[in-house]
């Protein structure tokens, strides 16, 4: 495939091995560039060179031995992991089926178990210590900000968090969980735009951006424990870079937010 030309959707589907909704997800991402063709919004082609980047780099993965015999694609990403297993068409985390996961547990008992490896590990009190409420420097940050999109809030307010919690400098096990939950309940309520809340989180995302529809908290609590771990995309490798350097829990997603929000950028633009 010449890498010079642009491809149409069924092309760059048949070239890639997936389908439509994969490749529109692959374009929201910033992965592959795309543009209207003949100023017709619904008809876009797709950058030839981009899709066989993307092809050359899902080949190599499957195929770690081949990755480590090519000194021209250091810097792909290969890693093994024990937080998720995909096998015979399933999705696992520490073992549990996702699917699973999804319809029967919350967004916080899928964090501690990705976090501790534990199903069992005392949730309560782990978000319990985290606080329900906006910390008030952070509040005013917020309110400061209010007109900005929620990645940039998260960019704003992170630092601020960071600076008045020192037990985030602690980098044992139990207390970067701890961490993680200071930041997953902080950027929650960022999102919803709330103070504070006594409910879950999925709860309060539908309280701030749904509250006529209860419904749509399962929603909201399935698409983020189906999206829970996101493999080695260019955000969360940018976090296990920080992290592993490390920096305080709260660099770590500074930095993914700072890497999503330009990839998404630069995904507009294409």
């Amino acid at each position: 495939m010449a890498k010079d030309h642009y491809l149409t959707a069924q092309e760059a589907t048949e070239e890639l091995g997936v389908s439509a909704a994969t490749l529109y997800a692959y374009v929201s991402r910033g992965l592959i560039r795309s543009e209207p063709v003949n100023g017709k919004k619904r008809v876009r082609r797709y950058h030839g060179e981009d899709v066989q980047r993307l092809r050359e780099r899902k080949e190599l993965r499957r195929n770690p031995a081949k990755l480590a015999e090519q000194a021209l694609h250091w810097g792909v990403p290969v890693l093994d992991s024990s937080i998720t297993l995909i096998a015979d068409g399933r999705l696992y985390y520490r073992g549990h089926d996702v699917l699973t996961l999804a319809a029967t547990r919350t967004v916080e008992e899928v964090a501690a178990l990705i976090w501790l490896g534990d199903l069992d590990a005392d949730v309560r009190a782990l978000f319990a210590a985290a606080g329900r409420q906006i910390p008030p420097r952070c509040l005013a940050v917020r309110q400061h900000l209010s007109d900005l999109p929620p990645t940039e809030l998260f960019q704003a307010v992170l630092p601020v968090a960071a600076a008045e919690d020192v037990a985030a400098c602690d980098l044992r096990p139990a207390a970067v969980a701890q961490t993680g939950a200071r930041i997953l309940r902080l950027l929650t309520l960022v999102a919803a735009g709330r103070d504070g809340s006594a409910t879950d989180i999925a709860r309060t995302l539908q309280e701030g951006w749904a509250p006529g529809d209860p419904s749509a908290t399962q929603l909201l609590r399935t698409a983020l424990i189906l999206c829970a771990d996101h493999e080695l995309h260019v955000s969360a490798f940018t976090a296990r870079c920080v992290a592993s350097a490390g920096s305080t829990k709260c660099a770590a997603p500074t930095a993914a937010i700072a890497d999503s929000h330009w990839a998404g950028t630069g995904a507009r633009r294409g």
